[in-house]
């Protein structure tokens, strides 16, 4: 079995801290752990302590005070990571990662806190939280959404050149969806070539939107579009003859 426990830094290189923020900061921590509790489905969500305090600025861990499973102890500690990240981590409701959110922007605006999870051997992993992990998770305006490098392929659907910024939709090869295509203006003349050879599909690379709630793609900043290559008969008539042998 394992415990729960996140460890936090706030204010760091002080000394003390006024009590009006200290009370602040230690309320919102409790709403976010009770949500967080209610989320994983923990027995007392209201359970948890506060332990290993040290002296000079807001040092503590948060400890839950029961054992838990090695699956819930991932849970938890992927879900903490992820918030860090400013991901949306799918093990947790909306309303939790706002919480978490909202605790950041107690932060002062040049301010960064400490904080770690640990793993099941007492292993911690450590990851910094600031007031620019709230900006960036909420730079899409809405939760939930991740991006990351990566490409997709397809044929393409329209052109919407006249928007601002313009875009493609490009119809997916695998799963037929249609997916929202940013380009920039040097990507145009790859664009037009592409659209020259009609049905032909296309490779697009860019960053990639991805909405994890939905486990779907919700557009691609696009930096670089490539034709692929024909597959005529001759093709399948090689991979046949070297299937054979």
């Amino acid at each position: 079995m394992s415990r729960l426990r996140l460890q936090i830094h706030f204010n760091k290189g002080r000394e003390g801290i006024a009590l009006d923020r200290l009370e602040h900061i230690v309320e919102e921590m409790r709403k976010f752990l009770a949500s967080v509790s209610d989320d994983l489905e923990l027995l007392e969500p209201n359970g948890w302590v506060a332990t290993d305090f040290k002296t000079g600025s807001l040092q503590l861990t948060n400890a839950y005070p029961y054992d838990v499973g090695s699956g819930k102890l991932t849970r938890f500690n992927d879900s903490i990571i992820a918030l860090a990240k400013s991901e949306f981590p799918p093990s947790l409701d909306e309303s939790t990662a706002n919480q978490f959110f909202d605790l950041a922007t107690l932060l002062d605006s040049e301010e960064k806190a400490d904080m770690a999870v640990f793993s099941d051997d007492g292993t911690p992993i450590s990851f910094e939280v600031s007031r620019e992990t709230t900006t960036k998770a909420r730079s899409l305006e809405i939760l939930p959404f991740r991006v990351a490098l990566g490409a997709i392929q397809g044929t393409i659907h329209s052109l919407h050149n006249g928007s601002k910024p313009p875009y493609f939709t490009l119809r997916e090869l695998s799963t037929r969806h249609l997916v929202k295509c940013l380009y920039r203006a040097e990507d145009y003349p790859d664009l037009l070539e592409a659209l020259h050879h009609g049905e032909r599909v296309i490779h697009v690379r860019g960053k990639v939107v991805t909405n994890t709630r939905r486990r779907e793609i919700f557009e691609i900043r696009v930096n670089q579009i490539t034709i692929a290559e024909p597959y005529g008969y001759e093709d399948v008539e090689k991979f046949l003859k070297k299937g054979i042998q």
